[in-house]
């Protein structure tokens, strides 16, 4: 089943989790309230509070991650597993570059280094900016450099698949699919066949058969 616009919201939002969190903390950090609990905490020093919501930060991130994406393929899964799903062939396979992740980078990195969170203003703007970048990776159907998939194990490659025998595609080309497929297996074999679910646009959920 195809997802729809509502799960790419749900998927990319809880990509910049870590970036939203950092971003408030630098915000309330600003107003000095952390001040009042490090009186309370003697020992609790700047660097150490700091290390401390960076570690909180990451495992909640992680933990979101893993859960969002275990609840947005549950279904695809247990229809491959099941044998829903068209079989196809990979004919050629390539892992992403690292230049198709550099746009996702850039607005996660940015923010942190060019504004002052001591205004609420710069946090409101980074917000409305990032929500902007969201609704663009949804209208394009841009799921394929999202953290969520290769941080939770997932694979994420470019490759040429197929449903039909090598004798069709040398008589017709066009038959060939140019996809993303993302896959649980770091190595796939092209001698292998899989079952495919489509995701979005060619984005494709692939299991061995």
């Amino acid at each position: 089943m195809l997802w729809g616009k509502r799960e790419q919201y749900y998927l990319w939002i809880t990509a910049y989790i870590p970036l939203f969190l950092i971003m408030v903390y630098r915000f309330i950090d600003s107003l000095n309230l952390f001040g009042n609990l490090k009186n309370i905490i003697n020992f609790l020093t700047k660097p150490i509070l700091e290390l401390i919501v960076v570690l909180s930060i990451v495992m909640f991130s992680y933990w979101m991650y893993k859960i969002m994406i275990n609840w947005l393929l549950k279904a695809e899964i247990n229809n491959l597993e099941n044998g829903i799903g068209e079989k196809f062939a990979i004919r050629n396979i390539k892992k992403l570059s690292p230049n198709d992740y550099t746009f996702f980078l850039f607005t996660l990195l940015l923010p942190l280094f060019s504004l002052d969170y001591g205004s609420f203003l710069n946090l409101l703007i980074s917000l409305l900016i990032i929500g902007l970048v969201i609704i663009i990776y949804v209208k394009t159907d841009f799921i394929s450099i999202c953290p969520l998939f290769f941080t939770t194990g997932y694979h994420v490659y470019r490759a040429i698949i197929s449903q039909y025998p090598k004798e069709k595609e040398r008589e017709d080309p066009s038959v060939r699919i140019e996809a993303i497929i993302i896959s649980k297996k770091k190595y796939l074999d092209l001698d292998d066949n899989y079952r495919a679910v489509q995701l979005v646009s060619n984005i494709y959920l692939i299991v061995k058969v």
